[in-house]
């Protein structure tokens, strides 16, 4: 018998329709519609600035899914060291959330991870995000440990692995 993951607090609202999904390379025009989303996602978002560093540094990608023409959808931001990945962040806007889409992105960068020779995917969730959670275990993680107060004070993280 499978599980359906709990809705996600940040699950509300009508949901849409969407065109088919892309996936592709985060570009700088994109950097207002994925602060936008990370800020309805997180109650201690990434700024502008942050966002920008990523682009460019060299070990770390942002893939963002698109619907249709260029409106951002989700996107996940990844650093490939070595034999190791670390994904650092996933969100999906509010709106188009529970259809697939941060499956798509996760599946993106684990894909990536391999081609690339990856042996380990890494991640932290905030232990209340149930929705995130069960997406990252339906993908094959297990818990690796916990950060006490990873995410401020009384907010802790598990630690999460993916052998590949």
């Amino acid at each position: 018998m499978s599980r359906r993951p709990p809705s996600s607090a940040y699950d509300v609202g009508q949901k849409e329709t969407l065109a088919p999904v892309r996936i592709t390379r985060m570009m700088p025009e994109d950097l207002a519609e994925i602060v936008r989303i990370e800020r309805s996602c997180f109650p201690k978002p990434w700024s502008q600035s942050v966002f920008a560093q990523e682009l460019n540094n060299p070990v770390s990608r942002i893939w963002v899914a698109r619907s249709g023409g260029k409106r951002v959808l989700g996107y996940i931001c990844r650093w490939l060291v070595g034999a190791e990945v670390h994904i650092l962040n996933l969100a999906v806007d509010p709106q188009v959330r529970r259809q697939g889409i941060g499956w798509k992105l996760l599946s993106r960068v684990m894909r990536e991870a391999r081609l690339r020779g990856a042996s380990m995917v890494w991640l932290e969730v905030r232990r209340g995000n149930s929705a995130a959670y069960w997406l990252y275990r339906r993908a094959g993680f297990v818990e690796a440990g916990e950060r006490r107060n990873y995410y401020g004070r009384g907010e802790d993280a598990v630690v999460m692995r993916l052998d590949l």
